[in-house]
Order: structure tokens, then sequence, then C-alpha cells
């Protein structure tokens, strides 16, 4: 029959597509149940039901390069620049890196207690967060919420880990003399899409080679519990990072958990291909059980957008 439609054919195909991409948004919300079959007998009867959702969590969010068994933790230094970047009354700070997997490796900030550690925490900022401003030694973050600083002169050895901003500096390619505004965390999702990883899973890997090397001192000192915290996007990460790798004793997830079903007006590069069919944030932090889980409400930092175009 000829087709009889009037009015502007591409703004009711764009609607027809929002109707049907929200339905499927609520209908994977229902279906969800169905991929868990959580065995609530004992502690030990849970993780092990749960331990084929976790496997399919990291496999979805491409932290699948497995880190080094054996990690080492290297100072950043040179003739002019020492390690140590600052000493107080409690703990001393260093600059350190270590290998993730393959060639990438972890970045960031180790602060040292000056007595025996009463715990080993990973402390992940906000994606436009410094280690220094969570460490305190640079203005960004008010006194009460430099959690690292407050951890290690608590005796927390601390771990600050640099995440890849939000910023546009090096999205392009210098030779070819062309650049876009995209932010960092979406010019590196948009190519590891294609080959099955994510800068989530790329973030997650780097907590994941921390945690061997805090194992590594637990065995050779004191054993102490292990635990990440994280603001906003590293809240995000710590979430993450806490369901994949159960040697996180303890998570603080600070300004990230929602239900996601609103994750289309999220950043671009918090999508996770078919994420949402088994794993809102409710299913996620439930991998974590029955270790401790702490979600804080607190505001996030507004992301707007892409830095504008230049």
């Amino acid at each position: 029959a000829p087709l009889e439609m009037t009015g502007d054919f591409s703004a009711q195909m764009i609607a027809g597509i929002d109707q049907f991409l929200l339905r499927d948004l609520d209908n994977a919300r229902l279906n969800r149940p169905a991929r868990w079959q959580r065995d609530l007998s004992s502690p030990t009867a849970y993780i092990r039901s749960v331990q084929p959702n976790r496997e399919r969590f990291r496999t979805a969010i491409g932290a699948v390069d497995e880190p080094p068994a054996k990690i080492e933790m290297e100072f950043i230094a040179t003739t002019r620049e020492p390690a140590l970047v600052a000493e107080s009354a409690t703990h001393r700070t260093y600059a350190v890196r270590w290998r993730a997997f393959g060639e990438v490796h972890g970045e960031g900030l180790l602060l040292q207690p000056n007595g025996p550690p009463r715990a080993r925490v990973i402390a992940v900022p906000d994606a436009d967060q410094t280690p220094e401003m969570l460490a305190g030694l640079v203005p960004g973050i008010e006194p009460a919420a430099q959690h690292a600083r407050r951890l290690a002169a608590s005796g927390a050895q601390v771990l600050i880990p640099v995440l890849i901003d939000r910023s546009d500096t090096w999205s392009g390619n210098p030779r070819l003399k062309r650049f876009t505004n995209q932010p960092h965390r979406e010019w590196i999702y948009r190519p590891a899409y294609q080959i099955g990883r994510h800068i989530i899973g790329y973030e997650v890997q780097k907590v994941r080679a921390a945690l061997n090397w805090f194992a590594a001192e637990n065995a050779s000192g004191p054993t102490v519990p292990i635990g990440v915290t994280g603001y906003a996007e590293g809240g995000l990460i710590a979430l993450y990072a806490a369901a994949v790798d159960p040697r996180i004793d303890a998570a603080l997830v600070s300004g990230y958990f929602a239900s996601r079903q609103q994750v289309w007006q999220e950043p671009i590069y918090r999508n996770v291909f078919g994420l949402l069919r088994e794993f809102g944030d409710a299913e996620i932090a439930s991998l974590i059980a029955p270790r401790a889980l702490v979600v804080e409400a607190r505001a996030t930092p507004e992301l707007a957008g892409p830095p504008p175009a230049r």
C-alpha cells in the first residue's frame, strides 16, 4: 500500500528509535534477575554462585589482560627531582609508577606511613583531580575531602593513581596536524571498543596490578586489610575494581551510584556494550558482598560535555 504518513519523517524515525531504546532499557532491568543464580546458604556458597557473573562483568569492561604476577613499585626520580615529594610528621609522599599490563603503567603518589601500616588503601580521585590534590599538596580539594591525606595521617599506606582526565590536550595526531575536542577518556574509549577493551577496564587493571603489590607487601610485612576508595569517576573505578577483585576487603564509593537507566545522559566513555542486560550498579555492588561496601551520597562534578572546540 502507498505510504501515507505525513509530517517530518526524520523526526518520526528518531522518536521511534528513542521509544525502542528506552523500552529496551526497561526490559533489561526487568530481565536482569534471570541472569543471576545466587546461593544464599552461606558466604562461601554465595561467592561461588556469582563467580560466573564476575567473569562476565570483567570481560564486559575489557579488564581481560592479566597484570604481572610480581609488581615492582618504581620511584619516579631524576638527578634534579627526587622521588620524595613531601614529608610530614605522619607520612612521606613519593612519586611512583608500576606496570599494569603489557606496556601500560599506572602512575601516581605513594603515601608511606612513618610506622607499620594499619591498612593499605588505593584512593582513586575523580578524573579531573590530581593525586597531589587528594594528598593535600596543592589546592583544588577542600581539606575535609582529602581522604587520602587523612588516611595516611591515620597510619594507612595509601596509593593514589592518576586517572585519564577529561581535557583534550592530546586528542589527536601531531604528525597529521589533526586534533579533536573529544575528552581524553572518550579518545581512548572509541578505539578500545574495537578490540574488546575499555577505558574503564584499563583503569581497573591499574588498580588490580597495584593490588598485586599490596598482596606482596602483606606477605612480606604486616598483614593488614586492603581497601579502595573513589570519588565521582574514581568512585566508578573503585566500585568496579572491588567487584572484579575479591582481594579488596572494603570499598568506599563516593559521589557515584545510580540505577543507570538514564545511561544515555551520561558521558559516552561510561557506556559498556551490553552491560545493563546483567549489571546495574546494584548488581555490581552484589559482586562485592559479603565484603564491606559504603556508598556515600555526595555532590559530583558538573559534566557539561566535551571542551569547546578550538
